[in-house]
């Protein structure tokens, strides 16, 4: 069943949720079998993308051919996050407005800021999960207790020992000689507002010369309610860059949709002649974009095979998803690197 497999399910959200893709024959477009309307739910919602794809077909104006009962459950997801994310926005404006109060330099980042940013109708369509924010190095601790001091109470992290003293040993002296310090300390939450709180020294896990927090910091920008956010252009950069090396995506050459969504709406106009002087990663993420999209370019050809057979073939799939939860078990055993 060629119209239902993986990679078809993909293409579609792909080109449901591109700003730019025109759909020329509306009436064809989605095949009409349950089993198709199945695969697609269980795939956008394994990418997080659920409300977007209800917001793409009404902005498409595709719902006379999306079976009624479906249109029904994702109007009521796309509902649900909108009350979600309409209490996050308010827990972003108690938390702008106290760092103001005390002078802490910072900017929101990755959901937090695309909510305050809005380059599409993220309120509605954008799941978000923590509200992250980078805050200057000198002023961390200070803006930390702060927050603990207004009734946010810290998460510790806990991390899994393997069994057997000399395992443990091994993995402790590892993180320490291998792994910098992780890129924000312990998740806080507030009784009165929803989201976990996770407050950042630096952008990235390790690569943290390829985005710079003090240049980021430097080019913050305001919106109308006070709020802080990085420039279109570092909201682009950190997207990319947070899904490759925060999430390994580089080293597994996986791709996230919901991320994909975001970079589609914050990719420089210029794009091509940004590409070309731009860091692998960059150029990496979008050769995997291009399996979606000719008019991207693509810089690694075998990568892009590779993620082709991902999503072509179930049983490679199987594989490489065994391949993920084996690397994600290695890495868990790293605390400072998660």
């Amino acid at each position: 069943m060629p119209k239902y497999n993986y990679k078809t399910i993909l293409n579609t959200i792909a080109e449901l949720l591109h700003p730019k893709a025109v759909i020329v024959n509306r009436t064809n477009f989605f095949p009409t079998k349950q089993l198709f309307w199945d695969r697609l739910v269980k795939v956008a919602s394994g990418h997080l993308v659920l409300p977007a794809i209800y917001g793409a077909i009404k902005r498409k104006k595709l719902e006379p051919f999306v079976p009624s009962d479906l249109l029904s459950y994702l109007l009521q997801i796309y509902n649900l996050n909108q009350k979600r994310n309409l209490g996050l926005l308010k827990q972003i404006c108690f938390l702008s407005k106290i760092f103001k109060e005390q002078n802490i330099n910072h900017v929101f980042l990755k959901g937090a800021a695309m909510l305050i940013f809005k380059p599409y109708d993220t309120v509605n369509e954008r799941m978000v999960g923590d509200i992250d924010i980078l805050i200057e190095a000198k002023d961390l601790k200070k803006a930390y207790h702060i927050l603990l001091d207004v009734g946010f109470q810290p998460i510790p992290r806990k991390a899994k020992l393997t069994k057997g003293i000399l395992k443990n040993i091994f993995f402790n002296i590892f993180s320490k000689a291998f792994i910098k310090k992780s890129r924000h300390l312990e998740r806080i939450v507030h009784p009165s507002y929803l989201a976990a709180v996770e407050l950042h020294e630096h952008l990235l896990g390790y690569k943290n010369e390829l985005i710079n927090a003090d240049v980021v910091l430097k080019n913050k920008v305001q919106n109308h309610g006070g709020d802080w956010f990085p420039s279109k252009y570092y909201l682009w950069q950190h997207a990319i860059l947070n899904w490759q090396y925060n999430n390994h995506a580089m080293f597994l050459n996986n791709m996230s949709i919901r991320t994909a969504m975001d970079v589609f709406y914050l990719e420089p106009k210029d794009l091509r002649d940004v590409l070309k002087t731009s860091n692998i990663a960059s150029k990496h993420f979008y050769s995997l974009l291009s399996t979606y999209f000719d008019e991207y370019p693509t810089y690694f050809t075998n990568g892009k095979r590779l993620y082709e057979w991902q999503l072509k073939s179930r049983i490679f799939r199987k594989f490489y998803n065994y391949y993920k939860k084996i690397i994600s078990l290695v890495i868990s055993k790293i605390p400072t690197l998660v």
